[in-house]
């Protein structure tokens, strides 16, 4: 559920299931305020796995890297300086598998791996903090990362992990918070629960939402960031991209159609910005 709720577009004419889903919270929220608190962080922090198994070629290594917050599922391929992948909500590290191949045949480690409660790593819920603690806790376990590649809400951990590699983002969530909040109040759950369960995710990982949006943390990179972005992207703006871009002078913006929020990820226009921005 909480996939449709974080890649909806935003809809002029709300549904008959806004009113029912308002009216179902608010009376939850008055009578029993505990299980509407629970049940709302379980809607919201529960990322949808994909049942779809996708087969790894011999070449593909798997293992586990074990955190304070259990067990991510890495998978890895080729030799060299590791180039880091993290993807997005309700995503999984084999979305990047045709790429990671193309990364791996140009002479380095392409890694990816699954965050907190996402594919065959440990968790039941996730979280933007979590996002950000899992990518920190595999860029520890690397000795001199190549360049760091992020996809829709995983490119929020990355600017806020490391300011010292190389960046490539795809399809990035700038004004993340905003939209995040419209969408789920479209919904019609009620303005409380949902402050309340972001409250407690940020008493719980001791990060202020305020503190990890992406526009924070551009300024002051060693090294250009390179952004990949369809101009139609419906789940993330290119405006606001755009802007950012207008904004820095080490963001390198290429605006692409005709490849949506998720195909554009392996697509040849972005194999080829890679090849010119991170390994000419």
């Amino acid at each position: 559920m909480s996939s449709k709720i974080y890649f909806s577009s935003s809809a002029k004419r709300k549904p008959l299931a806004y009113y029912f889903i308002k009216a179902a919270s608010t009376t939850a929220l008055k009578i029993a305020p505990k299980f509407a608190f629970n049940q709302t962080r379980k809607l919201l922090l529960t990322p949808v796995k994909n049942r779809k198994r996708t087969t790894l070629s011999a070449q593909f290594t798997q293992q586990k890297l074990a955190t304070e917050h259990g067990d991510l599922h890495l998978t890895s391929i080729g030799e060299g300086p590791a180039v880091v992948f993290t993807h997005g909500w309700s995503g999984s590290s084999r979305q990047f598998l045709p790429l990671m191949e193309k990364v791996a045949a140009s002479g380095f480690k392409a890694m990816a791996f699954d965050h907190y409660g996402h594919g065959e790593s440990d968790g039941k819920f996730a979280n933007l903090p979590l996002f950000i603690k899992g990518l920190k806790s595999v860029m520890a376990s690397i000795e001199q990362p190549k360049a760091i590649v992020s996809h829709s809400m995983g490119t929020i951990a990355a600017l806020n992990v490391s300011k010292d590699v190389p960046h490539f983002l795809i399809a990035p969530t700038f004004g993340f918070y905003d939209s995040f909040e419209e969408r789920i109040l479209n919904t019609g759950i009620h303005q409380h629960l949902f402050s309340g369960v972001l409250k407690s995710v940020e008493d719980e990982h001791d990060m202020r939402f305020g503190e990890i949006l992406p526009e924070l943390h551009v300024a002051g990179h060693a090294h250009p960031i390179h952004i990949i972005h369809d101009q139609k992207d419906r789940f993330a703006k290119f405006e606001l991209t755009n802007q950012q871009a207008s904004q820095h002078s080490h963001i390198n913006l290429k605006a692409v159609n005709k490849l949506g929020h998720g195909r554009i990820i392996n697509s040849e226009e972005t194999w080829q910005f890679m090849k010119q921005s991170l390994f000419a």
